[in-house]
């Protein structure tokens, strides 16, 4: 599984000039902020109370004065820790109170869709259900932006930021779940970690993009058997057919 669609949308990534991002500080008489000569904090960017022990900077004001903001890690973890650790099965209603409990907002027409608390300005999270019966249904994935969307042309400057926020994700997830599976796909680069219970979590990134998707025991087990599904028809398409006018035996 990789970065979903509606994401990958989100990048028509094109070169751009020279890296000139320019960290968001705030007075050096606010005790909040100081500097560090931690070698974690590559270029210099100050360390707030938002950013400290972290690798990256959560918020980059960009060449063209846009700011780019990334999910700090202890956040998106919890967030993540939330949904996979949930007691499975989750109804939608059982979604909606999570959501509550959170602290997030659902989109006034789209419920399953949220604005999160994570400062991302926009639509940050949602979640997808499957039939689990009769008139029942079941979630079986949720999935996290945990960075925000920045205009085309200075994507590329927040490239170096983004691979540094995956590794510090990548770190503090394998601290929780252990080692994780690593592969590359059509340019994005995922780490997926199994959980006991049958969920699980898959982070990925491509250019300027984070995202995690939570898939549920009964999404994994429908996506098992769509798969086997799909092997038969393969298998079946693999046998080979007698020639014209060669006596097939039935």
């Amino acid at each position: 599984m990789s970065i979903p669609r509606r994401s990958m949308r989100r990048l028509g990534v094109r070169p751009s000039t020279l890296l000139r991002s320019l960290t968001r500080t705030t007075p050096p008489a606010d005790p909040s902020t100081t500097r560090t000569p931690d070698h974690h904090q590559s270029g210099g960017h100050p360390v707030t109370a938002d950013t400290a022990g972290a690798v990256f900077p959560t918020e980059t004001v960009l060449s063209d004065g846009s700011v780019y903001r990334v999910v700090p890690v202890g956040a998106g973890v919890r967030a993540i820790r939330a949904w996979a650790e949930y007691p499975w099965p989750m109804s939608p209603a059982q979604a909606l109170a999570l959501r509550d409990r959170l602290g997030w907002t659902s989109s006034p027409t789209k419920e399953w869709m949220f604005t999160t608390d994570h400062d991302l300005e926009e639509k940050d999270a949602s979640f997808n259900t499957i039939e689990a019966g009769e008139d029942i249904r079941t979630v079986s994935s949720f999935h996290l932006s945990l960075t925000s969307r920045i205009p085309k042309d200075v994507m590329d400057e927040a490239v170096p930021i983004t691979g540094r926020a995956f590794d510090a994700y990548v770190e503090a997830l394998t601290a929780v779940y252990g080692q994780g599976k690593r592969s590359r796909n059509r340019g994005v680069l995922s780490v997926a970690w199994a959980l006991p219970s049958d969920a699980s979590v898959e982070i990925g990134t491509v250019g300027w993009v984070i995202d995690v998707d939570v898939t549920s025991p009964a999404g994994n087990e429908a996506a098992r058997g769509e798969a086997q599904y799909f092997d038969e028809i393969a298998d079946e398409n693999d046998v080979p057919y007698p020639p014209d006018g060669a006596d097939s035996g039935r």
